[in-house]
């Protein structure tokens, strides 16, 4: 085989020394579709019997032991003896069970520094009582920890769930049901109580902001909706009083209804009151909050709030871990050395599956090129992972591990298909602006096209999003209407491939995506990329906004992959810097006017000044490159 070359020039060093492991799905060759059959259903009866494995007593032995030393291998071992099981496939099933509970531990930490910062922020810890949610502590955490927001919101009302069904055995004396049980009854208030909270609540933010010397556009905004509550207060003290009174199936989501219709209410339907109106509640309910929470937070067993691992069986299947080291009852040919020269040489191996009382049967695991290239590179097999198909092609599903240095899994194939369809001058300075998918997904600050096989897939993506997902959820509604209970079933099942196709799409667009980008930052002979510092969440967005925030490829990882791939052609160093996004797409970058982003004018919008009619994702780009930028560190 001929591994694709890099360039003649001087290669750029990178701190790439750290090994990693990567995972890539390899092809089994079956005789016909009978053996494949046949050895699919092996594997499931071995993965029944990992799953089996997996009790809440073995489970409960397991924490203790990795109390003791978390190291895997002293913790496989000693669990193996524990529970009289013979190291071969209880191995596989003790290494899911490790991380897992490596997972537990550090969720564990998680929600010691979150209930640490609600307990140093009263508000913060009303909200969190009330809601199980609260935007500061989820921006303020996400931040710290380097975590998207949805994990800390998840964090967060899984925790008060937990707590709720802990106090409720636990803490009967102090914790009152009735008053503070999530999402059912909260003490009972008057209108009386409402109208001081408010009061209270214009005062204390009234006097926070007069002590800044400016006031950012958020804060003036948050100042004008309480004085807005305020002016309305006949409207809306009666409207609260009766929410608080009243039980709800979810606080969080009711009040944001409740703050559209008051908005509606009081002629002011494109005012978005749910912070204000959330603040109000919290002043109201703080005092009687105040007086048992804290101590009922400091008495909170955090073992009890993490749940231990498969407690809860999963949907879905753990795939079964063969080590090199063991002979594991699906055989291989030599270890992880052996088979590493093995598939430089061939470009394949045989695994083998027996079964007590048939015939052992065996397949070809076909390994592509981009592996093969991966592997002459300086990786190697580290092990394989095996898990069942389901119908109606019972194909199974083969992962190798690869272990290696960040060099061993450099490839310029990708980059070199690019380069022919990229033309222009050089530029040393590229300003990227990110946009939903389609044609303006990524526009440059120099005219640069989307090559054709991005274009189809986003083509394909939006296909299934905006025509084919929603005729199958009508059909399902229908079908549930009939009581057709096996439609309703095939037309689930085909949902769930239709879901599965389009996550796969866009899972192969954002794997394109960074070879495109350096195929464009080393035809441009680009020094410096530059981006914006984006913190998009579909979070509390909806319709077309939480579409466009879904689908765009705003992951930090493909520009940092991309330098990285333009660096090691071009032979120096490319610098990526992030910008302030604040107001790149509104501000004409040829004479200073004001874009009219109104609806329906999301790709081309005239200018309040010129007249002119603008690209506006090509003009974003142009504004990023433009401005000054903090470098960001390398992969």
């Amino acid at each position: 085989m001929v591994t694709q070359t890099v360039s003649k020039s001087q290669p750029f060093t990178a701190s790439t020394s750290k090994k990693l492991m990567r995972s890539y799905e390899v092809p089994l060759k079956c005789v016909d579709q009978y053996q494949r059959e046949e050895i699919n259903q092996r594997i499931r009866a071995l993965e029944e019997q990992q799953l089996a494995l997996l009790s809440p007593q073995i489970v409960r032995k397991a924490e203790t032991l990795y109390h003791a030393n978390p190291k895997e291998g002293f913790f496989t071992r000693k669990l193996c003896k524990e529970v009289g099981k013979s190291p071969n496939i209880a191995e596989s099933s003790f290494h899911w069970l490790h991380i897992a509970l490596k997972s537990k531990r550090d969720k564990e930490k998680k929600v010691q520094k979150l209930l640490n910062f609600l307990t140093k922020n009263p508000q913060q810890l009303v909200e969190w009582m009330i809601f199980g949610r609260s935007p500061y502590t989820e921006s303020s955490l996400g931040n710290f920890w380097k975590l998207k927001r949805r994990y800390v919101i998840n964090l967060l009302t899984s925790s008060r769930m937990l707590s709720d069904s802990f106090w409720r055995k636990k803490q009967k004396t102090t914790y009152i049901p009735n008053n503070l049980q999530f999402n059912n009854v909260l003490p009972s208030t008057t209108q009386q109580n409402l109208l001081q909270a408010l009061d209270d609540a214009l005062f204390y933010y009234t006097n926070e902001f007069t002590s800044l010397s400016i006031l950012t556009k958020k804060q003036q905004t948050f100042l004008a909706k309480l004085q807005l509550l305020k002016k309305e207060q006949q409207i809306v003290i009666p409207f609260l009083t009766s929410w608080i009174n009243s039980p709800q199936l979810s606080r969080w989501k009711s009040l944001k209804t409740l703050s559209e219709q008051l908005a509606i209410t009081i002629c002011k339907p494109t005012r978005k009151l749910f912070s204000a109106v959330r603040q109000i509640i919290v002043f109201t309910l703080f005092d009687q909050f105040m007086q048992s929470v804290p101590q009922l937070v400091k008495g909170l067993s955090i073992t009890k709030v993490v749940p231990l691992p498969f407690k809860q069986k999963k949907k879905g299947k753990l795939p079964i871990k063969l080590l090199m080291k063991k002979d594991y009852i699906i055989t291989r040919q030599g270890n992880a050395k052996e088979l590493t020269m093995q598939v430089k040489k061939q470009g394949w191996t045989e695994l083998g599956f027996p079964q007590k009382g048939k015939k052992k049967l065996t397949a070809q695991i076909l390994f592509p090129h981009k592996i093969q290239e991966y592997l002459n590179n300086g990786a190697e097999i580290k092990l394989f992972q095996v898990s069942s198909g389901h119908a109606p092609s019972y194909k199974p599903r083969i992962d190798v591990i690869l272990e290696g240095t960040l060099s061993c899994f450099h490839s310029s194939t990708l980059i070199h298909s690019y380069l022919p369809f990229i033309s222009g001058k050089n530029q040393s300075i590229l300003g990227i602006d990110i946009n939903r998918l389609g044609k303006h997904m990524v526009s440059f600050n120099t005219p640069v096209k989307l090559p054709v096989n991005l274009l189809l897939l986003a083509e394909k993506y939006t296909h299934l999003s905006d025509k084919v997902l929603p005729e199958l959820h009508i059909g399902l509604i229908c079908k549930r209407k009939n009581r057709d209970t096996f439609g309703f079933c095939k037309l689930k099942g085909e949902l769930n491939r239709v879901y599965m196709r389009r996550m796969r799409i866009l899972r192969e667009i954002l794997r394109l995506l960074p070879p495109f980008l350096a195929s464009v930052i080393i035809n441009k002979r680009c020094k410096t990329l530059k981006i914006e510092q984006l913190a998009v969440d579909p979070t509390g967005t909806k319709g077309a906004l939480a579409k466009a925030i879904y689908t765009m490829p705003d992951s930090l990882h493909i520009y940092k992959k991309a330098v990285w791939l333009a660096s090691k052609e071009l032979g120096y160093p490319v610098n990526l810097e992030y910008v302030s996004p604040a107001q790149t797409s509104s501000i004409h970058y040829g004479c200073g006017g004001t874009l009219a982003r109104s609806r329906g004018h999301y790709d081309l919008a005239p200018c309040t000044r010129c007249g002119k009619k603008v690209n506006t994702h090509s003009n974003a780009a142009r504004n990023i490159a433009s401005l000054p930028g903090t470098r960001l560190p390398s992969l």
